[in-house]
Order: C-alpha cells, then sequence, then structure tokens
C-alpha cells in the first residue's frame, strides 16, 4: 500500500469515527447541547482536526442525516421489485416502519440533527447530497404511487397530495411510539402497525371499505 492511498484510508477511518463518536454522544444529549470540542475530547483528537472532515457542526449532523436517508430510500426502494401496485405500497409501509423501529435511537438522532442543523452553515457538496437524496427518495414513492395509478387503486388527487399525506400519516403514526404516547393504551406494537396499514389502505370507517 502506498503512502498516498494509506492516508487516504487513515482518512476514511477517522471520519467514520467522528461520526460514530458524535452519533453517540447524541443519543446521550440533543445534538444541540453537544459542542466539537465534546467530540474531540472523546476522540482525543484537536478539534482543528475534525474541520478537516466537516466544515461545522451542522455539516456533520447533516452528514448524519444524509446518511439515515440513503438507509431509508435503498429499504424503499426494493419495494419496486414486488409484482404490483398493492404490494409495493404494502412493502414500503413496512420498509419505513421496519427503518424507524428496529433502531429507535438511530432514526431519533438523525431526526434531531435534521431538525437541529442551520442549512446556511452546511457545505455545498453535502447540500447537493441530501437535495439529490430527497429527489431520489421522492422518485421512488412517485412510481409507487404511479403504479397504483395504472392498476386504478388510488383517488384522482394527484401524485404530490397523495404521496405527501401518506407519508405524513405514516411518519406520524411512527412517531407516536417514538415519543411514548399511548404507552399503557397501545399493547402490541404489531398490532398498532397492522392499524397502521388498514387506515391508510381502507380508511378508518368500515363504509368506506
Amino acid at each position: 500500500m502506498g503512502v498516498s492511498e494509506r492516508k487516504r484510508r487513515e482518512f476514511a477511518i477517522r471520519e467514520q469515527n467522528i461520526l460514530s463518536t458524535a452519533i453517540s454522544l447524541f443519543q446521550i444529549k440533543h445534538p444541540s447541547l453537544v459542542k466539537m470540542d465534546d467530540i474531540a475530547k472523546q476522540l482525543e483528537i484537536g478539534r482543528g482536526t475534525i474541520y478537516l472532515h466537516f466544515k461545522s457542526k451542522d455539516d456533520l449532523m447533516a452528514r448524519i442525516q444524509f446518511e439515515d436517508y440513503v438507509r431509508l430510500r435503498e429499504s424503499l426502494q426494493v419495494a419496486l421489485n414486488e409484482p404490483n401496485g398493492i404490494a409495493m405500497a404494502r412493502f414500503a409501509l413496512r420498509a419505513y416502519i421496519e427503518h424507524c423501529l428496529s433502531d429507535k435511537n438511530m432514526y431519533l438522532v438523525a431526526k434531531q440533527c435534521g431538525d437541529t442543523l442551520n442549512i446556511e452553515n452546511v457545505s455545498i457538496e453535502m447540500k447537493e447530497k441530501l437535495y439529490n437524496e430527497r429527489a431520489a427518495r421522492l422518485s421512488v414513492l412517485e412510481k409507487i404511487y404511479k403504479q397504483t395509478r395504472n392498476e386504478n387503486l388510488t383517488n384522482q388527487k394527484g401524485t404530490y397530495p397523495n404521496v405527501a399525506v401518506a407519508w405524513g400519516m405514516i411518519r406520524g403514526a411512527v412517531e407516536v411510539l417514538l415519543d411514548g404516547h399511548f404507552q399503557k393504551e397501545i399493547k402490541s406494537e404489531k398490532s398498532y402497525i397492522e392499524t397502521i396499514e388498514h387506515v391508510l389502505f381502507f380508511g378508518l370507517f368500515p363504509g368506506n371499505q
């Protein structure tokens, strides 16, 4: 291994260590309460070393959010292999819920990073990555919706209203669990997830089925 290659590898390893350490600290304290100095101290490196990898703490938080978005989009994308629109929609629904609930701490850290960061302090490169990843995820959802439209399964309200409403309903329902609401009332997470699916596909009232 040449010197330049070894340095690139060491750089990549250090960058991953910075991200892992930041995530660990963000799981203990809200990202807004963690300083770059805290991350540097934990890693026993200088704060300036972190800035070799990330323009700012906002840039670091954007990277965490971006990588979470990539994992989500890759999970949703598998739905496109399903044989029909309803199967795609069901798969995507389960994939999103699994993404959120399989590692609740990571989901909350990524969400808090996204809610906290100042996009103006994020590097141009990272902004572009976030934008492109959002567009890629939306493209997957649009393909699923258009397939259901082609099969005459959905209403005529339009792509964006339907995708946005469905996404908002699912996200809100998942965050009810993550935020700890109805802890006594919701006895079974599995049953709750089945209810999300039922309400999304069939509506709340039996007369609408």
